[in-house]
């Protein structure tokens, strides 16, 4: 989801996983989640999820569209990201079952040459290069990073280059 931040720059809404979670402990993700048997869409389970997970009252967002999935190979999960926007701030409610925190992702820190660092990565008893965004302490990487990047590639191509 997409909307104008406080200070009226396109800001999408970030999560921190709390970290006794099964999977993906601790990381920083996008809301959202799997399909539910009552949910006849995945643009409509994407709206629960967000409000499930941060508050979001679904009847004020529009679905503009949705970006290529993703493969997640360590929990072997498919992510078909959807992208809605809001027209303003939305009041956030962190949902206490998955979320720590909620973190605000200026659009514009998608963009230039330092948006993307290379960094290692380590977990119990793995390591992984790979690139990641940075928000204040929180470094945002994995199929999160790659949806980012991806999303910043299609307002690129728009000519929306921050």
């Amino acid at each position: 989801m997409v909307y104008p931040g406080s200070d009226g720059a396109l800001t999408i809404p970030l999560t921190v996983r709390h970290a006794d979670l099964r999977a993906h402990a601790g990381e920083i993700s996008l809301p959202g989640g799997a399909l539910d048997d009552g949910d006849p869409s995945l643009e409509v389970a994407a709206l629960r999820e967000a409000e499930e997970e941060i508050g979001i009252d679904r009847s004020s967002v529009r679905i503009v569209g949705a970006l290529d999935d993703i493969w997640i190979p360590v929990s072997n999960f498919e992510l078909r990201p959807v992208v809605g926007t809001t027209a303003s701030r939305p009041t956030f409610v962190a949902g206490t079952d998955e979320v720590a925190e909620i973190i605000e992702l200026p659009v514009e820190r998608l963009f230039g040459e330092d948006a993307v660092s290379e960094e290692l990565i380590e977990g119990s008893g793995w390591r992984l290069r790979a690139g990641a965004y940075r928000q204040g302490d929180h470094r945002i990487w994995g199929a999160t990073a790659r949806t980012l990047d991806m999303f910043a590639a299609v307002l690129r191509e728009a000519g929306i280059g921050l």
